[in-house]
């Protein structure tokens, strides 16, 4: 939030300096110290405040007033460096005439925008844009809702005809980037196919401050995986027994390739009783959620099995099928509605 705006000043400071250009370069590149060491000294401050007279200095009103102080700082101290190095290379000229900014006439200049003809529709977005910013300020703050869950470690070793191995512990750093607060990783198998199921739930608590579901759109990729065919299909559910339709599943199915080896991928994101295949309208539900509900609570859930070579991409999606008719119904445990 410091280093981006103050970069971008430092570019322009730069850019409008009538100096050598040693010291343009130095303008430019000092934003980062500048920005580094301000910062530090915000903190250190801070601390002082908050050990001095209490933690109150450290939130509110206080806090964001002193980090714009600092951020103030931050503008005017290339001013200043910039001067220094004048001195050093003997230009006595003020700052001012060594900037390119010519202020003769600015106000006539000015003048002319209480005399130009106002656009309606800009004056009514304004207005729509100001209003929205004081009913956030003003609307009070809606706590988080803690919905009850079973955690996913206790997701059934036995679903019909399908038993899992030992769940899979991912590396802490795709731990780091996946960004889950619970997951689970593991592959299950049946007697009816020779092949395994794959299954992999990553579940969010709230989906604010950073946190959110990847799609695997691109985490799939970055494995080294060759993503094709994407396609949206509604797989209907099957009662084992009485072998009816008992409804159906909206999902991603797409084909990954890595080499010879051949996978097909079902997804879809999961939460607050919905299923979404679209990761667009996913992230605009759990806005409209925070919202009216109070809860960014969701999930993504991902089912993959290998095609063998010789073996039809039916046959291979018959097993995911299979997989899915019984793994469905035990979903809403572990990621509430």
């Amino acid at each position: 939030r410091y280093l981006f705006p103050v970069m971008s000043f430092s570019y322009v400071f730069a850019v409008l300096y009538r100096g050598p250009m040693w010291i343009k370069a130095v303008l430019l590149i000092s934003a980062a110290p500048i920005t580094v060491l301000m910062n530090s000294f915000r903190i250190g401050v801070i601390g002082v405040m908050v050990d001095s007279y209490g933690i109150e200095y450290a939130e509110g009103f206080l806090h964001y007033f002193e980090g714009w102080v600092i951020f103030i700082l931050c503008i005017v101290i290339p001013f200043g460096l910039a001067r220094f190095m004048q001195l050093i290379v003997g230009d006595r000229r003020p700052i001012a005439e060594a900037l390119d900014l010519s202020y003769e006439g600015i106000w006539p200049q000015v003048s002319k925008m209480f005399i130009m003809r106002r656009s309606v529709a800009m004056v009514a977005a304004a207005a729509l844009a100001v209003t929205a910013a004081v009913a956030w300020q003003l609307a009070p703050d809606r706590k988080q809702v803690v919905v009850d869950r079973q955690p996913l470690n206790l997701f059934p070793e036995q679903l019909g005809t399908w038993r899992s191995g030992n769940p899979q512990t991912l590396t802490p750093e795709i731990e780091a980037v996946l960004g889950a607060d619970d997951y689970y990783s593991v592959s299950f198998r049946s007697p009816e196919h020779r092949l395994p199921v794959s299954l992999f739930i990553a579940y969010y608590d709230k989906q604010t401050e950073g946190a959110g579901i990847h799609s695997p759109e691109v985490c799939i990729p970055a494995g080294g995986w060759e993503m094709s065919t994407i396609q949206k299909r509604d797989i209907e559910l099957v009662n084992a027994q009485s072998k009816a339709t008992v409804g159906s599943v909206p999902v991603n199915r797409a084909m990954i390739q890595k080499g010879l080896n051949k996978q097909i991928v079902y997804y879809w994101f999961e939460a607050r009783g919905r299923r979404v295949t679209n990761d667009y309208i996913a992230k605009g539900l759990t806005l409209l959620d925070a919202v009216t509900m109070g809860r960014t609570d969701g999930a993504l859930v991902r089912l993959l099995t290998p095609v063998r070579q010789g073996e039809s991409e039916a046959e291979a999606e018959e097993r995911l099928r299979s997989f899915l008719d019984s793994a469905v119904d035990e979903l809403p445990r572990f990621i509430p509605g």
